[in-house]
């Protein structure tokens, strides 16, 4: 049986890219050369929708695999504050919504992604997460994702091909970046400015979670 594999994780934070990086690199089974089988019309459920119940039924067949896609809260706070998608608020430091669930502030709707994901990372081991800091790292990524994948068995066998995607926009929609190289160079900068920003509303700076740093880096 071919296995499947299925990419999760809050919106902009990379999903797309690295669903293109699978689909489009040739990814194989380690043990068998077979193909790995992502996407299409038949996703097993939404990557962006944190669904526990569902998320665990997935990976309690070991021929379901899942990646999940990690950006540090300051980058993926500037991401949301360019391009929002679902996620309802007016300033980041007041109440946000998403999907009928109210949190006290942007970072707290992090956290429950985080929180959760930290959890089935915990409890499975047919899943495993990615960096984006570390997936944008042109000269590193392809080692790096590998490096990730052999976790689960699986291997990115085409690196000409794996070079294409990431130099290639990863989607049409959202004000996205064109490449990982412009990705890369305005990281280190938005980081910065929203650390700052951060720094100036006692409320988020007491909702960052230091474990989930820890934990994902």
């Amino acid at each position: 049986m071919s296995r499947r594999i299925h990419v999760i994780g809050p919106f902009n934070s990379g999903t797309n890219l690295i669903h293109n990086v699978i689909k489009n690199s040739e990814c194989i089974d380690l043990t068998t050369n077979n193909p790995v089988t992502i996407g299409g019309i038949h996703e097993p459920f939404g990557k962006h929708i944190m669904t526990i119940k569902t998320i665990n039924n997935y990976l309690d067949n070991n021929n379901n695999l899942l990646i999940i896609m990690y950006k540090n809260v300051y980058n993926w706070i500037y991401s949301i504050k360019k391009e929002c998608y679902d996620v309802k608020y007016s300033k980041l430091f007041l109440p946000v919504e998403l999907y009928g669930k109210n949190f006290p502030n942007m970072v707290e709707l992090y956290n429950y992604y985080y929180i959760n994901y930290m959890s089935i990372l915990n409890k499975y081991s047919n899943v495993v997460f990615l960096d984006y800091e570390k997936v944008i790292q042109k000269n590193e990524s392809y080692d790096y994702i590998n490096n990730a994948l052999r976790k689960i068995n699986i291997f990115i066998s085409s690196k000409s091909k794996f070079d294409i995607q990431l130099m290639t926009k990863a989607k049409s929609h959202g004000n996205s970046v064109k490449t990982a190289d412009e990705a890369a160079q305005k990281f280190n900068k938005n980081q910065k400015m929203v650390k700052t920003f951060i720094n100036k509303h006692n409320n988020l700076k007491r909702s960052i979670k230091n474990q989930l740093i820890t934990f994902y880096e």
